[in-house]
């Protein structure tokens, strides 16, 4: 059980209520509606690597489960194991995530940019060497969405840990990736 309640919709300033209305009805979403100013721009950030990030969707998928990894996130590993098989990652893939690195599951590119975000996770800022590769393998813009996407799933996995979120009782069919997308398109 959450540590606090979630938000009652009700209580939601109407831009707030109607984004979250319109999100997959998954507990994270619920709760974080009530995080007042916060949750709209949080929410557009998300949706601006969704939409138009720069990363593969299979590498940006892989960082996440190695932050919720690292995190000890079962919900966050939950949830994205779930979006990686959607878009169509093999199960040897997704395990790679949490595996030891190098991975044969993984090319070269991906083993470089999990190596950059271990050791980002354990000591803020990556070794040279780590960050050669992986900026070699992206370059400028994508190591900078990369680093971003690394500090988010860090705090997303501290507030999931923090609040307590469970896990829904029963996991959402819907494609919930396009749904976010949609939503955000037309919320903001």
């Amino acid at each position: 059980m959450a540590r606090i309640p979630y938000p009652d919709p009700a209580t939601l300033a109407p831009e707030a209520r109607a984004l979250r209305e319109s999100l997959p009805q998954l507990n994270i979403f619920k709760m974080i509606s009530g995080s007042g100013p916060s949750f709209l721009p949080f929410m557009a950030l998300v949706n601006a690597y969704l939409n138009d990030g720069l990363l593969d969707t299979e590498l940006r998928e892989l960082v996440i489960l190695r932050v919720g990894h690292l995190c000890g996130s079962a919900y966050e590993q939950h949830q994205h194991r779930r979006v990686s098989r959607m878009i169509g990652m093999s199960e040897a893939r997704i395990d790679a995530a949490a595996g030891a690195l190098p991975s044969p599951h993984l090319n070269d590119t991906e083993n470089a940019v999990l190596a950059f975000t271990d050791d980002q996770v354990a000591n803020v800022k990556a070794d040279a060497k780590l960050f050669a590769a992986a900026h070699a393998a992206l370059g400028d813009a994508a190591m900078q969405e990369l680093v971003i996407i690394i500090g988010i799933y860090l705090l997303v996995c501290r507030y999931l840990e923090t609040f307590e979120i469970e896990l829904e009782e029963k996991d959402i069919e819907t494609s919930g990736l396009d749904e976010i997308r949609r939503s955000m398109k037309n919320n903001g």
